[in-house]
Protein backbone atom coordinates (compact mmCIF):
# COMPACT_ATOMS: atom_id res chain seq x y z
CA UNK A 1 0.00 0.00 0.00
CA UNK A 2 1.04 3.38 -0.84
CA UNK A 3 2.11 5.83 2.30
CA UNK A 4 0.07 8.43 0.61
CA UNK A 5 -3.65 6.72 0.26
CA UNK A 6 -6.01 7.56 -2.56
CA UNK A 7 -8.48 7.82 0.29
CA UNK A 8 -6.18 11.13 2.08
CA UNK A 9 -6.28 12.73 -1.40
CA UNK A 10 -9.69 11.93 -2.24
CA UNK A 11 -11.03 13.95 1.12
CA UNK A 12 -9.37 16.89 0.39
CA UNK A 13 -10.77 17.05 -2.70
CA UNK A 14 -14.74 15.89 -1.53
CA UNK A 15 -14.87 18.69 0.84
CA UNK A 16 -12.73 21.22 -1.27
CA UNK A 17 -9.45 21.47 0.87
CA UNK A 18 -8.35 23.92 -1.62
CA UNK A 19 -10.16 22.08 -4.64
CA UNK A 20 -8.59 25.90 -6.67
CA UNK A 21 -5.03 24.73 -5.56
CA UNK A 22 -5.07 20.87 -6.31
CA UNK A 23 -5.15 21.07 -9.94
CA UNK A 24 -4.12 17.60 -10.72
CA UNK A 25 -6.25 15.26 -12.72
CA UNK A 26 -8.06 12.79 -10.29
CA UNK A 27 -7.77 9.88 -12.23
CA UNK A 28 -4.31 10.24 -12.79
CA UNK A 29 -3.75 10.49 -9.21
CA UNK A 30 -5.37 7.21 -8.84
CA UNK A 31 -3.23 5.79 -11.39
CA UNK A 32 -0.09 6.85 -10.26
CA UNK A 33 -1.14 5.62 -6.49
CA UNK A 34 -2.36 1.89 -8.15
CA UNK A 35 0.20 1.09 -10.46
CA UNK A 36 3.30 2.98 -9.84
CA UNK A 37 3.02 4.64 -13.36
CA UNK A 38 2.01 8.08 -15.11
CA UNK A 39 4.19 9.56 -17.61
CA UNK A 40 2.47 12.96 -18.60
CA UNK A 41 -0.07 12.83 -16.07
CA UNK A 42 -1.24 16.31 -14.42
CA UNK A 43 -0.20 16.57 -10.91
CA UNK A 44 0.50 19.88 -10.48
CA UNK A 45 0.00 21.29 -6.56
CA UNK A 46 -1.01 17.10 -5.48
CA UNK A 47 -0.13 16.78 -1.49
CA UNK A 48 2.31 13.67 -2.18
CA UNK A 49 4.58 13.86 0.79
CA UNK A 50 6.50 10.64 2.08
CA UNK A 51 4.55 8.91 -1.12
CA UNK A 52 6.54 5.66 -1.53
CA UNK A 53 7.40 6.13 -5.30
CA UNK A 54 10.36 4.24 -5.56
CA UNK A 55 11.14 3.59 -9.66
CA UNK A 56 7.97 4.98 -10.57
CA UNK A 57 8.22 6.12 -14.40
CA UNK A 58 7.14 9.78 -14.08
CA UNK A 59 8.32 10.91 -17.53
CA UNK A 60 6.88 14.43 -18.75
CA UNK A 61 4.61 14.26 -15.65
CA UNK A 62 3.74 17.76 -14.51
CA UNK A 63 4.08 17.93 -10.95
CA UNK A 64 4.66 21.91 -10.96
CA UNK A 65 3.97 23.17 -6.62
CA UNK A 66 3.84 19.81 -5.79
CA UNK A 67 4.44 18.12 -1.96
CA UNK A 68 6.97 16.17 -2.58
CA UNK A 69 8.58 16.37 0.71
CA UNK A 70 9.98 13.38 2.29
CA UNK A 71 8.75 11.22 -0.47
CA UNK A 72 10.42 8.02 -1.85
CA UNK A 73 11.48 8.76 -5.68
CA UNK A 74 14.79 6.58 -5.78
CA UNK A 75 15.17 5.39 -8.87
CA UNK A 76 12.30 7.20 -10.29
CA UNK A 77 12.00 7.96 -14.01
CA UNK A 78 11.15 11.99 -13.84
CA UNK A 79 13.11 12.97 -17.18
CA UNK A 80 11.24 15.89 -18.77
CA UNK A 81 9.19 16.24 -15.42
CA UNK A 82 8.17 19.83 -14.08
CA UNK A 83 9.21 20.14 -11.04
CA UNK A 84 8.73 23.79 -11.16
CA UNK A 85 8.28 25.07 -7.23
CA UNK A 86 7.90 21.70 -5.77
CA UNK A 87 9.09 21.09 -2.31
CA UNK A 88 11.17 18.33 -2.56
CA UNK A 89 12.29 19.10 1.00
CA UNK A 90 14.69 15.69 2.20
CA UNK A 91 13.12 13.60 -0.27
CA UNK A 92 15.06 10.23 -1.47
CA UNK A 93 16.11 11.30 -5.38
CA UNK A 94 18.99 8.41 -5.50
CA UNK A 95 19.13 6.70 -8.71
CA UNK A 96 16.43 9.30 -9.98
CA UNK A 97 16.84 10.24 -13.59
CA UNK A 98 15.90 14.09 -13.88
CA UNK A 99 17.51 14.65 -17.23
CA UNK A 100 16.00 17.51 -18.99
CA UNK A 101 13.35 18.09 -15.96
CA UNK A 102 12.50 21.42 -14.77
CA UNK A 103 13.66 22.31 -11.14
CA UNK A 104 13.34 26.23 -11.38
CA UNK A 105 12.36 27.51 -8.05
CA UNK A 106 12.39 24.05 -6.36
CA UNK A 107 13.28 22.99 -2.65
CA UNK A 108 15.48 20.53 -2.59
CA UNK A 109 16.50 21.19 0.90
CA UNK A 110 18.13 18.22 2.44
CA UNK A 111 17.44 15.90 -0.57
CA UNK A 112 19.56 13.10 -1.39
CA UNK A 113 20.72 13.68 -5.07
CA UNK A 114 23.13 10.54 -4.60
CA UNK A 115 24.05 9.34 -8.00
CA UNK A 116 20.78 10.72 -9.60
CA UNK A 117 20.78 12.16 -13.47
CA UNK A 118 20.88 15.57 -14.06
CA UNK A 119 22.08 16.19 -17.59
CA UNK A 120 19.73 19.11 -18.77
CA UNK A 121 17.95 19.83 -15.98
CA UNK A 122 17.16 23.43 -15.49
CA UNK A 123 17.35 25.06 -11.81
CA UNK A 124 17.08 28.30 -11.22
CA UNK A 125 15.84 30.14 -7.89
CA UNK A 126 15.63 26.74 -5.99
CA UNK A 127 17.05 25.98 -2.55
CA UNK A 128 19.55 23.78 -1.73
CA UNK A 129 21.09 23.47 1.86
Amino acid sequence: MKSVTLGAISFGLIFGLATAVIAGNPQQINQLLQTNQCPGCDLRSIPLQQASLANADLQGADLRGSNLREANLSGANLSGASLSGASLRQANLAGADLTDANLTGADLTGANLENAKLKGATWVDGIIK
